[in-house]
């Protein structure tokens, strides 16, 4: 079964042009990390002699449990879903204020909010959503994951 391009566009491709399989919060990439890492820190006793007045062991160890034990992003179109009310996103209430899937479908695009948005300078996203515009969502999203993967996943349905 290919991917199935439509719901990918409607769940895994952010407003803002992020991609959740591509995101180290969605994937669990952040909190596997952090827990081979707080292993780590428990099997040499929490690097005291590396660390020593330099960074607190404990302080690591703390940081790294609460990341350990984060809970992996159900994506930021799900968020939405969840309560709008409290939505801690600009870009992702207003594309859903105008019923837009990507920023890119916007007649203003690309807006200063976005443009500005230190996520999206960070991530590309600009440049993600200019790519689909110009290879269509279907080419894109192959793209995508032959880039995390090394695999493409096909034409999808």
């Amino acid at each position: 079964m290919g991917v199935r391009y439509e719901k990918e566009k409607e769940y895994l491709v952010s407003y803002c042009g992020s991609y959740c399989h591509t995101c180290d919060w969605h994937t669990g990439r952040i909190r596997k990390i952090s827990r081979a890492a707080l292993d780590m820190m428990k099997l040499y006793g929490g690097f005291r002699k590396q660390l020593e007045g330099k960074a607190d062991p404990e302080e690591i160890t703390r940081g790294l449990e609460v990341l350990s034990e984060s809970g992996i992003c159900s994506g930021c179109k799900a968020e939405l879903e969840k309560d709008p009310e409290t939505d801690r996103c600009a870009i992702r209430q207003c594309c859903a204020a105008k019923g837009l899937l990507l920023c890119s479908e916007c007649p203003d695009f690309p807006c200063e909010m976005l443009a500005t948005n230190p996520g999206v300078i960070r991530f590309g996203c600009l440049e993600n959503l200019r790519q689909i515009g110009e290879r269509g969502i279907e080419r894109w999203i192959d793209e995508q994951w032959e880039k995390e993967t090394g695999t493409s996943p096909g034409l999808g349905i």
